[in-house]
């Protein structure tokens, strides 16, 4: 884990509303479909240097309320579902990278931020605003988490 600065980015894609408690019920998980709907319709050109997004925003309170997940790119190439777009927005973020197959990978950042998070030695408090994932490659993900600043 480290803190960095991020600037502001403009993510277009495809958006689906969830809350952490479904995701965490495979009956109720709206996450893989919505994955693979995006897979189908919107084309990322990796060959050129794309990569894939996840932005989590629109935040109903915190940890245990809904919120909204845009899952694109910075540069889409083309897309057969009309996009929605959203703004990471600037500042400090704690970024928490993992390594392997997907969704293990994914899996593994978050276990990290909320771990870390629900620490009582947790020198941070999260803003709500803009956190994502950023696909850095085929097995490297790191998940952004916004920070509220002092």
């Amino acid at each position: 884990m480290e803190q960095v600065k991020v600037a502001q980015k403009e993510i277009r894609g495809l958006t689906l509303r969830t809350c952490n408690a479904d995701e965490m019920n495979p009956q109720r998980a709206k996450i893989p479909a919505h994955v693979a709907y995006v897979d189908a319709n919107v084309h990322i050109d990796y060959a050129a240097g794309a990569r894939a997004y996840s932005v989590y925003f629109n935040y109903a309170s915190d940890v245990n309320g809904e919120f909204d997940v845009l899952m694109g790119s910075d540069q889409v190439a083309e897309a057969k579902a009309p996009l929605q777009s959203v703004t990471i927005e600037p500042g400090s973020y704690l970024k928490f990278t993992a390594q392997g197959d997907f969704p293990a990978a994914v899996i593994e950042a978050w276990q990290s931020v909320w771990r870390y998070f629900s620490a009582e030695e947790c020198e941070h408090t999260r803003a709500y605003t803009t956190d994502f994932e950023h696909y850095e490659n085929a097995n490297t993900v790191s998940v952004y988490i916004a920070l509220r600043e002092a």
